[in-house]
């Protein structure tokens, strides 16, 4: 090995605010800081491993002692004395501590006895203690006094994966900055810059494989990267890079969907089988299975190819395939996904829980949406059959004067009355001819299939008188008088296309029923409480209670019949 090498993670660390990966929100306000004289005295930076902590750490202690960084848009000049004693790591003003291995309160002291003389070469003397929630907490406690008023001259920055485990009187302290975790196609874009410059040839394919092995992390990508020129050489193809990193190839996964589809179960155990055989770790096959189904749903969901992070051969694919799925579908799968991930965290049978898995999903029925279901019900029963109307069954055809009266077989909604017999569409006309008494059952009928709301409350109304024009209701509950106050210019609207009349208005009253109204079944009037054949559900109804409408509804829609 060359003595001049270093690896990429060193060789392109960030030696400017500007040249720092996918954390603009930090360095702006760093940046902003310096400039307005608005430095704090203790800094807190968390974030994932390698999102750039300890690198921003370093860079703040050069731009704030860096003699030329006002002139420099108050950037690190990287020229001067102090700049460069700082990147070496050189400097006697900052000082990098490690809290796993600096964590008692005897390294705490000792720091504090040192951090009270002013810096030699800079303004400010600089404490960076990485992994500071390593910290004991006897240690906490010993740095609480310092960090609350520390000499003018002291900064600290701690840098953590886990701000959780710091107490909160550290935390209550500090200026928190969160790191976020670098996006792929950042990742993918700074790779490319360094391979330009190293003179490596890489495709767009292999550097999205690698931004997502990295996972958010730049430097492991870099370390991904270094390992795959070390396998590859100059030149490093997608193919030679998934064996380099034992990663499984995406089509794989899709042998996987095409198998659930076509619910080709046994091929589950020859898919195990071949996940076991190329060494790879099942767990890792697992969430690279999970991502497979999270694709399918993305397109499913948005249509949208373009949140895809797969290269465009596959995002083609992605998109062909989803057809075969439904939401339901992919839902399941993920969830049988999920459950086989967390049995293997305390099981010693891997492959069989993986081949378990596969069973499970190979075998699973497609998902049907209720409407679906529904649909097809109606049409082999009627939609009547299956969810019958609220109200009374209409009596035996008799001379109706046009109506069209519904049976207890076919259940037909009943035809307004029309001013003719002929087959043309009823006049409405102003002439109170229509005998409304004797044909209400078969318009509170007619309501009930009109409108939903009126559907719930038509068996608590009675016809009281009717004059001609105007005919008087009255009901007994409460939620029946709301109901008709909301919905009044609906029930005339209905009153007037029934009746083939537009004259005829309504008047509401409140009355109080002693008695059950009768209930009408197969053209006889009978009282409740009396017991009927063949009735699917027995429900024991009682006119002085007060129902909602939801409650109505249950007792309708699921079949349930007065006894």
């Amino acid at each position: 090995m060359s003595e001049n090498y270093q690896v990429t993670a060193r060789k392109w660390r960030s030696q400017r605010f500007d040249e720092v990966v996918g954390q603009d929100h930090v360095t702006r306000t760093l940046k902003n800081a310096i400039r307005e004289g608005r430095l704090a005295h203790a800094y807190l930076f968390t974030g994932q491993r390698g999102c750039g902590k300890t690198s921003v750490a370093r860079l703040l202690a050069k731009a704030i002692n860096c003699p030329n960084a006002a002139a420099n848009g108050y950037e690190p000049c990287n020229n001067c004395e102090i700049c460069k004693s700082i990147t070496n790591g050189s400097s006697m003003d900052v000082a990098e501590i490690d809290g796993a291995s600096n964590n008692g309160v005897d390294d705490v002291r000792e720091m504090r006895e040192n951090v009270k003389y002013p810096p030699l070469q800079g303004s400010y003397r600089v404490i960076i203690i990485d992994e500071v929630h390593m910290l004991s907490t006897a240690a906490f406690n010993a740095l609480l006094k310092t960090l609350e008023e520390p000499p003018r001259h002291l900064i600290f920055v701690f840098a953590t994966t886990e701000a959780q485990k710091l107490p909160a009187t550290i935390l209550s302290r500090t200026q928190r900055y969160d790191f976020r975790r670098i996006q792929i196609d950042e990742i993918v874009k700074h790779l490319k810059h360094i391979a330009t410059s190293d003179g490596i040839t890489i495709d767009d394919d292999a550097l999205l494989l690698i931004a997502k092995k990295g996972d958010g992390s730049m430097r492991d990508a870099q370390s991904i990267y270094d390992q795959a020129i070390a396998y590859c050489g100059t030149t490093v193809e997608t193919s030679h890079l998934r064996e380099a990193l034992n990663l499984i190839d995406a089509d794989f996964y899709f042998e996987v969907s095409d198998a659930i589809r076509e619910q080709a179960t046994n091929k589950a155990f020859s898919l195990a089988y071949e996940v076991v055989s190329r060494g790879y770790d099942i767990e890792e096959f697992l969430q690279g299975l999970l991502e497979h189904f999270r694709n399918f749903l993305t397109i499913i969901v948005t249509g949208k190819r373009e949140l895809l992070e797969v290269v465009k051969f596959h995002q083609e694919k992605y998109v062909n395939d989803a057809k075969s799925f439904s939401e339901g579908d992919i839902l399941r799968l993920t969830r049988l996904g999920f459950n086989a991930l967390e049995r293997l965290k305390d099981s010693q049978s891997s492959r069989i829980i993986l081949e378990l898995a596969l069973v499970e999903m190979t075998m699973s029925e497609r998902a049907v949406e209720i409407k679906s279901l529904l649909d097809e019900l109606r049409g082999m029963k009627g939609a009547a059959n299956v969810l019958p109307p609220v109200g009374r069954t209409l009596s035996p055809p008799e001379a109706t004067g046009g109506l069209r009266v519904r049976s207890t077989e076919t259940k037909v909604a009943p035809t307004p009355m029309a001013s003719s017999t002929n087959d043309e569409q009823p006049t409405i006309n102003d002439n109170p001819s229509p005998d409304v008494a004797s044909h209400w059952g078969e318009f509170l009928e007619f309501v009930s299939l009109k409108s939903i709301p009126f559907r719930l409350v038509c068996e608590d109304v009675e016809l009281i008188s009717s004059n001609g024009k105007t005919q008087v209701i009255g009901i007994s509950k409460k939620h029946s008088e709301e109901t008709f106050s909301r919905n009044k210019d609906l029930f005339t609207r209905l009153l007037r296309e029934f009746f083939a009349n537009d004259s005829l208005v309504y008047e509401m009253k409140r009355v109080e029923r002693k008695t059950p109204l009768p209930v009408m079944t197969n053209g006889s009037s009978t009282q409740k409480n009396v017991e009927t054949k063949n009735a699917p559900h027995v429900v024991t109804i009682d006119d002085n209670v007060e129902r909602s409408d939801f409650e109505l509804a249950l007792i309708r829609d699921l079949g349930a019949v007065p006894v």
